[in-house]
């Protein structure tokens, strides 16, 4: 009993000691409801200009279709610039100053007849 005990405490001052993994809060998941598949999407800071971005897709996001875009420490601040690139369509479309503190999800919405963004966060 005197063994268990002290496992017993050994394992509780390890879970103790083992730094926290919260979920940082710029983490978004993006919902395409663009009407379109997205090939590339990218997020920059607005102080970063417009010429930096990566893409945060693995493949072809489908319209109707979402992914999960996580943050780390080296990023800063909450205000994001986003950029899509369509599969079949040569124009990039950009949504500028999405505050990502504030929202968990964001929907992103096109009208390709007036060129116009939009999004729903939740």
């Amino acid at each position: 009993m005197k063994y268990f005990l002290s496992a017993l405490l050994a394992i509780g001052l390890s879970i103790a000691a083992a730094p926290s993994f919260a979920a940082d809060a710029r983490n978004v998941n993006v919902v395409n409801e663009t009407g379109y598949a997205i090939k590339f999407l990218g997020f920059n800071a607005p102080d970063d200009g417009l010429d930096e971005w990566d893409n945060e897709l693995d493949k072809v996001l489908q319209n109707q279709t979402s992914t999960y875009v996580e943050f780390d420490e080296d990023d800063e601040g909450c205000v994001w610039n986003i950029r899509v690139d369509w599969q079949n369509y040569d124009e990039a479309v950009l949504w500028k100053n999405v505050n990502l503190c504030k929202i968990t999800a964001l929907r992103l919405r096109y009208d390709p007849g007036t060129k116009t963004t939009s999004f729903i966060a939740e």
